[in-house]
């Protein structure tokens, strides 16, 4: 009776701990799709080779989580394809005297998910995302390991959108 008691207490804690391991990001991307493309996105900037950064950036990703499998075929079930619109550097804080301190690097643009086996788009989103860097006097004021350069800034920001992306193609369909 005592063991039966123990086990009534115990197995809705297995039986929950048991679910949560069988989750994955496979498991919320649509079941007819097997593939995806990766189309490298349209620079519409000055910003040289930012499709590429971001092609890069995605490509290892998409390996390393195996989301969904880069497609191989002449006609994959989808492809992913975006914009950068618009890179700009603004002024993001400042000091009592009103120097700059950081500055916010900020990508726009837009990102599309398409579905060729239902011809229809999954997504299409417009974006900002954004990194932080500080002006060239208040990094002489950091050591090296404190500073923030604009390429981290840059760096920040690709992240940002490979996980906008990766969020949107894994949010519950």
């Amino acid at each position: 009776m005592v063991l039966h008691k123990r086990i009534s207490q115990i197995l809705p804690l297995i039986l929950v701990l048991a679910s949560c391991g069988i989750y994955s990001f496979k498991g919320s991307i649509p079941d007819h799709l097997h593939d995806v493309e990766l189309i490298t996105f349209k620079n519409l900037t000055t910003e040289f080779a930012v499709e590429t950064d971001i092609e890069e950036a995605l490509t290892d990703r998409m390996l390393n989580e195996q989301i969904l499998p880069l497609s191989t075929k002449e006609s994959p079930d989808s492809h992913i394809e975006g914009q950068i619109k618009s890179i700009s550097d603004k002024p993001n804080s400042f000091d009592e005297s009103e120097n700059i301190l950081e500055y916010r690097l900020e990508f726009r643009g837009e990102l599309i998910w398409f579905d060729h086996i239902r011809d229809s788009e999954l997504f299409k989103k417009n974006f900002t995302v954004f990194g932080t860097y500080f002006s060239e006097d208040e990094n002489a004021t950091r050591s090296d390991a404190e500073k923030l350069e604009r390429e981290d800034a840059y760096d920040e920001a690709i992240e940002k959108l490979i996980d906008l992306i990766i969020e949107s193609m894994t949010e519950e369909w």
